[in-house]
């Protein structure tokens, strides 16, 4: 059985150093990540997915704006919501307990932490779970993967949760 920071440490994706980075702004380029979590480019989807996860590894917030960002260049780009979304999830037993683990369309894994939290935000009139996923990005819970949670949620006076390293994480506001 691994600890939390081991499995933490299997999983994470190689990080680039954002706050070394100071580039000039260099404009905007016509990327969209639409509402689905496709990436598209001048009005066609980017189907290579090595170039998506290229792009997306390289992917930041800064105040409302999200960017491409290198050592040279920071380019800004439009996400019409989260630009990743959580499509499947797992339970990893660690030594400090039961971890839920999600899996994003570009089947990156991410761990459901206190440094990665749920925070539950409007979509479409509705209130859905985000991930909170480094450099200010985040990740929508799909319908699907949701309705599963519904199912082995817990409840207290706060409302219904999961459970994940310990902490409890609300699927309601």
């Amino acid at each position: 059985m691994h600890s939390l920071n081991e499995l933490a440490t299997a999983l994470e994706q190689p990080s680039k150093p954002f706050s070394q980075w100071q580039p000039q702004h260099c404009g905007e380029l016509p990327i969209i990540i639409n509402q689905q979590g496709e990436w598209l480019y001048g009005g066609s989807k980017i189907t290579r997915i090595a170039m998506v996860k290229l792009f997306a590894s390289v992917l930041c917030k800064e105040q409302d704006t999200f960017y491409l960002k290198t050592p040279i260049e920071k380019i800004a780009i439009t996400v019409h919501d989260a630009p990743f979304i959580i499509v499947n999830w797992r339970f990893e037993m660690t030594e400090q307990g039961q971890v839920l683990c999600c899996v994003d369309n570009l089947q990156r894994t991410w761990l459901v932490t206190c440094e990665q939290p749920l925070v539950v935000q409007n979509y479409q009139g509705n209130d859905v779970p985000y991930l909170q996923l480094p450099h200010g990005c985040s990740a929508r819970v799909s319908r699907s993967v949701f309705y599963q949670w519904a199912e082995i949620a817990q409840a207290d006076k706060q409302g219904y949760f999961i459970q994940s390293a310990g902490q409890r994480f609300y699927l309601n506001v």
